[in-house]
């Protein structure tokens, strides 16, 4: 595999960052690949990872949660009712990114674009992803590490309580989704 000068830096400033902000890592190789799993301490509702991985083109950012919850996940009989309320996600919700463009040239919707799904390997994995263009990155470095530190996991976190009522039978589709629309979309749904 071919490392390119913009994979080498990514790295590196992804590694100071990471130091800086006191955010445990560690590097590994996968499947020829250099990746950074990293552990995101603090968040209120559920443990949370991620990695990242420096392709070729660009950076595989991903967020997800513990091993736990994908156990969870495994188990549950609402699976049909989880991804309808993945898709509901998929086309409501973004994460806010605080940016230094003003909001004049950039919106972050048009620099980022993370879904979220459930792994097709068995494992069960709830998780975010983002694809970043090593050109976004050398434009916006600290509001793409942000993004992926601090607003992916704290979306994480807001939508923990959802999924797993819902994956647990505690909360009915429906109720899921207005959760969503109230306590993250700020939507007013009586109107």
């Amino acid at each position: 595999m071919i490392i390119t000068m913009a994979q080498v830096k990514a790295k590196a400033q992804t590694r100071e960052y990471l130091k800086r902000n006191f955010i445990k890592f560690t590097e590994s190789n996968y499947n020829g690949t250099e990746r950074i799993m990293m552990v995101f301490r603090g968040w209120k509702k559920c443990p949370l990872e991620g990695c990242i991985y420096f392709c070729e083109k660009y950076m595989d950012c991903r967020v997800y949660y513990s091993r736990m919850a994908a156990e969870l996940c495994g188990k549950s009989n609402h699976i049909s009712e989880f991804m309808r309320l993945l898709n509901y996600i998929n086309a409501s919700v973004w994460p806010s990114v605080n940016e230094n463009f003003s909001g004049e040239i950039y919106s972050p919707t048009s620099l980022y674009t993370p879904r979220i799904y459930m792994t097709e390997d068995g494992f069960h994995d709830i998780t975010l992803t983002a694809h970043i263009a090593y050109e976004i990155f050398e434009l916006a470095p600290l509001e793409t590490l942000d993004f992926i530190t601090a607003s992916c996991p704290e979306l994480m976190d807001e939508l923990s309580t959802p999924i797993f009522m819902l994956l647990l039978g505690n909360l009915p589709l429906d109720d899921a989704i207005e959760y969503i629309k109230i306590n993250i979309l700020n939507m007013n749904t009586e109107d």
